[in-house]
């Protein structure tokens, strides 16, 4: 199902090992996760209200502007995955290729749902309390610990707008009434309207209306490198990623930046960084492809199957509403 995107929207991301395995295995990848947070803060435009390192998942309470979730996510998870890669020897996806998002009514469930993810570890019987588990940004809220990159101030503001031990107070109690509550099927996406969203009806008949009406999104370079690979077959990772300089190679990295630059809502800059090359020799490569394409038919055909693959289809028009004398009867 289609991500949602919209500016300003705050997301329950819940970010899994793949086949659950765990994606921490020491206080030292947890540390280099904070750092690749702090990263992600510092280039996006984006805000983190909450989160919780479990063993083998993650969640997180994010906030985003003009940038959709999936490109930050996607900065996120392929800089973890190449240190958690290279420090403990392994190769291939650590994450499970699609995270879940839900989008919420933030008036209604933000600090509800901060609750919710601070007392993750309670739930799993890890720890009896919230502030004896280090790896959320529970003990940021209370004052204990400082993180930049987390918002606390917001939904603090909503216990107390100018008493910030006040304010700590009764967000630690607010926390702690909620414990002993389960698992929240709602705030998983699960018996909700639609499994994206999370607010009342007119909440997710507004959302819904919204995106029926906005103009469809490009693709992502997730989206480009697996349409790269379904034309170019099994060796167009290698061919991507490799340090050789073969014809082959540089014909991969040329069509994958054109598709970048002409199809995609990615940069030149993320593809770089996927390839290990920098931004002017992908774009130069773009340029170069285009050229090419005139005189080499099979090279016009791969980037017409590019395009056919990566234009947004148009959306096909919502259904009428049954007459209420039908709808009644379902």
């Amino acid at each position: 199902m289609d991500r949602i995107h919209m500016p300003g929207a705050v997301y329950h991301v819940i970010l899994r090992g793949n086949d659950r395995r765990d994606v921490f295995v020491d206080d030292k990848d947890r540390l280099r996760f904070y750092s690749i947070l702090e990263y992600a803060f510092r280039h996006f435009p984006f805000r983190i209200h909450a989160f919780c390192l479990m063993t083998n998942h993650i969640h997180l309470e994010a906030q985003v502007a003009d940038v959709p979730l999936p490109r930050i996510m996607q900065r996120i998870a392929q800089r973890y995955t190449q240190w958690f890669n290279w420090r403990h020897g392994r190769s291939g996806h650590l994450f499970q290729g699609r995270y879940k998002a839900i989008l919420i009514e933030s008036d209604e469930y933000l600090k509800e749902l901060a609750a919710y993810i601070h007392l993750n570890p309670v739930r799993a019987r890890i720890v009896k309390s919230p502030e004896t588990y280090r790896w959320s940004s529970h003990l940021a809220y209370l004052g204990n610990t400082t993180l930049p990159w987390i918002e606390t101030d917001f939904i603090l503001s909503t216990f107390s707008s100018f008493d910030r031990k006040k304010a700590q107070a009764q967000f630690r109690d607010f926390v702690h009434s909620m414990i002993g509550q389960g698992r929240n099927k709602s705030y998983h996406g699960e018996r909700n309207m639609d499994k994206r969203l999370l607010g009342n009806d007119y909440f997710v008949l507004d959302i819904l209306k919204r995106i029926e009406e906005a103009p469809p999104e490009k693709p992502g370079l997730e989206a480009t490198i697996e349409a790269i690979k379904s034309i170019l077959g099994e060796d167009a990772h290698r061919l991507l990623t490799t340090s050789g300089r073969d014809a082959r190679s540089f014909e991969a990295r040329a069509l994958a930046a054109w598709a970048v630059i002409e199809l995609s809502s990615a940069t030149v800059t993320e593809l770089g960084m996927y390839c290990h090359r920098d931004q002017s020799t992908m774009s130069c490569g773009a340029r170069r492809i285009e050229e090419l394409q005139a005189i080499r038919p099979n090279l016009a055909a791969q980037m017409e199957q590019l395009r056919s693959a990566l234009t947004p289809a148009p959306k096909a028009p919502a259904p009428r509403p049954l007459p209420a004398e039908d709808a009644s009867d379902l």
